[in-house]
């Protein structure tokens, strides 16, 4: 019923006047943050003409030796402290973040809190989190709080709001991590929109297959089951077509990344072996270690 009745307003109003509806409610929400959200410019050019490595969850992460990795600068992505080789690749002498996007569905707030208490119990005090808020009411901060989880990390937060949709015209505020960015459907891009602001002048992206339309769920990713993800795909198609949502997801993904290359004189590669994200040059991984 509520799909329906979203669906007439989107028929009665004009496409670009529901975007900016959109996104006055997001800044609207988005005030209750903006100081706390404004503090992230202690981290512009924090890491100035250095290299970081961003690690996602895509399958042929499976076959790199990530243990090459200790000792340089690294994004680890949402369920990534699963990976056998986690302990040893944030123990070296660079810094650490661990990166998660904020809070969506089709979790419970249950799924949530069972997630993070699993995963604070798994990653070492000297690595930074990086959490992400929305306009969902119950976000991250709110189960953090309630749960007292990660208070011996430090944390940074960000803020998503802006709609990167087919009006979109780039602006570079609104990859300004002070401020509100854009929303996007993967947390690679905002792992990457905060390497940018960082100062990295070389960005290597690991484990970005993006090649979800090509295999079962099961093979989605490195693991097969990660707490906060069972069924997710069932709970979200709800019985509609599974290759007709990813393509509508990949092809606002492949979007920005595009609007990322096109945009930066940084140097982003990618190092994901039997990837589809065509983006980015690819290297390998050995000839840069």
């Amino acid at each position: 019923m509520q799909l329906k009745r979203n669906n007439k307003i989107k028929q009665l109003l004009p496409p670009l006047l529901l975007e900016y509806i959109k996104d006055f409610r997001n800044y609207f929400f988005f005030q209750k943050y903006k100081l706390f959200i404004k503090k992230n410019h202690i981290l512009k050019d924090k890491h100035l003409d250095k290299r970081c490595f961003i690690l996602g969850s895509g399958p042929s992460i499976k076959n790199q030796n990530l243990k090459l990795l200790k000792n340089e600068i690294v994004f680890a992505l949402n369920n990534f402290y699963v990976h056998h080789d986690f302990n040893e690749i944030v123990s070296g002498d660079s810094e650490k973040y661990y990166m998660t996007a904020p809070i969506h569905r089709p979790q419970t707030q249950n799924e949530w809190e069972a997630w993070f208490s699993d995963m604070e119990k798994k990653i070492p005090e000297n690595v930074s989190m990086i959490f992400g808020l929305n306009r969902e009411k119950t976000n991250i901060k709110y189960i953090l709080n309630k749960n007292n989880f990660f208070t011996q990390q430090k944390k940074y937060w960000y803020f998503t709001g802006k709609d990167v949709n087919e009006f979109y015209v780039f602006d570079w505020k609104d990859l300004d991590i002070a401020r509100m960015i854009w929303i996007s459907e993967t947390v690679s891009i905002y792992a990457i929109i905060f390497a940018i602001y960082m100062g990295f002048s070389e960005i290597y992206l690991l484990g970005m297959d993006h090649n979800y339309i090509c295999n079962k769920e099961k093979d989605y990713r490195f693991y097969e089951n990660g707490i906060h993800q069972k069924n997710e795909e069932e709970r979200i198609l709800n019985g509609s077509s599974g290759i007709k949502h990813l393509s509508k997801g990949l092809y606002k993904i492949f979007n920005q990344y595009e609007l990322i290359r096109i945009n930066t004189s940084k140097k982003i590669f990618n190092i994901s072996d039997n990837s589809i994200l065509d983006i980015f040059d690819y290297v390998n991984l050995r000839d840069i270690i």
